[in-house]
């Protein structure tokens, strides 16, 4: 709300589009997208970039971490997270692939296995895919919680505030 106060823009009014994926009717060139988890709420927006996702997890959460591993990891995932001995580095991965779909507007209706993250520095890289193409990521930690943001590769590495 005070992002459009403070750009001159109307109050925004939400929508639906058919996949489910909501979006900004009356200010169309405004791109947002929500995630949240059992103890915080994460919101990226953009007035350049159409098709952005974010994700976010608290690494305290539990869950049968290598069961889901072995089944949505690709398996050089499986492997560097295995190696690595960092039960963090599992909520990296998970975040990548949820924060990536939600940017092209899949949601996870791909195979996750299919999608291998590449790290270019310590927090951040690319995932590419013959179905949806290449998307850059970007980690972003906030306490306990891993923030992944994702987008078109195309738009480049670009400054995230307000974290």
């Amino acid at each position: 709300m005070h992002f459009c106060q403070n750009n001159h823009l109307p109050i925004p009014i939400y929508d639906k589009k058919d996949n489910g994926k909501p979006f900004i009717k009356n200010i169309p060139n405004l791109h947002f997208n929500q995630s949240h988890c059992q103890t915080d709420y994460a919101l990226i927006y953009s007035l350049t970039i159409q098709n952005i996702g974010v994700d976010i997890e608290n690494t305290n959460r539990h869950v049968n971490k290598n069961a889901l591993a072995k089944r949505y990891f690709h398996d050089d995932e499986y492997y560097a997270w295995q190696q690595s001995q960092d039960d963090k580095l599992w909520f990296v991965y998970w975040t990548i692939k949820e924060a990536v779909l939600k940017a092209h507007g899949l949601g996870i209706r791909l195979p996750l296995h299919e999608l291998k993250a590449v790290f270019m520095t310590d927090d951040s890289g690319y995932v590419c895919h013959d179905g949806i193409g290449k998307f850059y990521f970007k980690n972003i930690w906030v306490d306990e919680c891993v923030i992944t943001v994702a987008y078109p590769f195309d738009f480049g590495a670009v400054g995230i505030v307000g974290v």
